[in-house]
């Protein structure tokens, strides 16, 4: 049997590593950093055959740090002064002057490995699934987004953005609807990467007033279900200090993982970051 090929630049690298680990990786599905690599400058090291270290960053954002044994950040003055934003793993933040950044926000990012069919949970008595229609739901799919949060209210443009992205799949958008009423009262949205292929769930809401009813549970295990034959495996990520303990539900589903990132800006506002605020 031949040797593994040995990655032969910062793409290559990069997936290899994350193939192995993908929650101590990126914080967020591999595709989305693969599509910013022409505006990032990036390095990695190679020992041994294997990916031990990854960096990706440009004039305002650090992306990525990664080492296979853990190594420390360097120094934040070795990238530019114009820094406003840094993503990092929990293992990393010893070296992180925190005051220097007025937005400090924690994200889980759990992992979940097919290593039996996945099988998917009828929905709760009185409600039934139904595929969204792309082609006139969009706008609906903001405003119901906009309706399970506080501060996070998509536009029908952007949702509308989210069609074009490489991990998009149509039978992986799914409403919970009242079957009484015909009226959503869930939402959930999965993507799919063929690069290795990933699945990631990107949205799941429950409206305030339907919650409690097994509704969210039910949704994450059919887009489990269907992403089992697609997909080698499923990761989601969500604030961790969001009032509706999402993580809860998605380890209820066969989640696993104790990783956590954080999102370190220089500024105040927030922005809406698709995938990494799911949940």
């Amino acid at each position: 049997m031949s040797a593994p090929r040995q990655p032969a630049n910062f793409r290559d690298a990069l997936i290899a590593a994350y193939n192995e680990a993908p929650c101590q990786v990126l914080p967020n599905a591999l595709w989305k950093t693969l599509a910013q690599l022409e505006t990032l400058h990036t390095d990695f090291e190679i020992e041994d055959g294997a990916v031990v270290r990854l960096q990706a960053w440009n004039a305002t954002l650090l992306l990525l740090h990664w080492t296979r044994d853990r190594r420390q950040l360097p120094a934040l003055t070795q990238f530019p002064a114009t820094l406003s934003t840094v993503l990092l793993h929990q293992d990393y933040l010893r070296a992180v002057p925190f005051a220097r950044f007025s937005t400090r926000t924690r994200y889980f990012r759990l992992l979940n490995r097919r290593t039996a069919p996945r099988t998917a949970e009828p929905a709760p008595p009185g409600f039934s699934f139904r595929e969204v229609q792309i082609e006139t739901e969009t706008a609906a799919v903001a405003a119901f987004i906009g309706k399970c949060y506080e501060d996070l209210h998509p536009t029908a443009a952007e949702v509308a953005g989210w069609v074009t992205q490489p991990d998009f799949a149509p039978d992986l958008w799914l409403w919970m609807v009242d079957d009484a009423t015909g009226a959503p009262v869930g939402l959930g949205i999965a993507g799919l990467d063929a690069t290795l292929p990933e699945g990631s769930l990107e949205w799941i809401q429950v409206l305030p007033e339907a919650r409690g009813r097994r509704i969210g549970r039910s949704m994450v295990l059919e887009l489990l279900s269907r992403l089992e034959p697609r997909a080698a495996f499923v990761t989601v990520s969500g604030q961790s200090d969001n009032a509706t303990h999402p993580e809860i539900l998605y380890r209820s589903c066969g989640f696993t993982g104790d990783d956590s990132w954080w999102v370190l800006q220089r500024h105040q506002g927030k922005e809406l970051t698709h995938g990494i605020a799911s949940g």
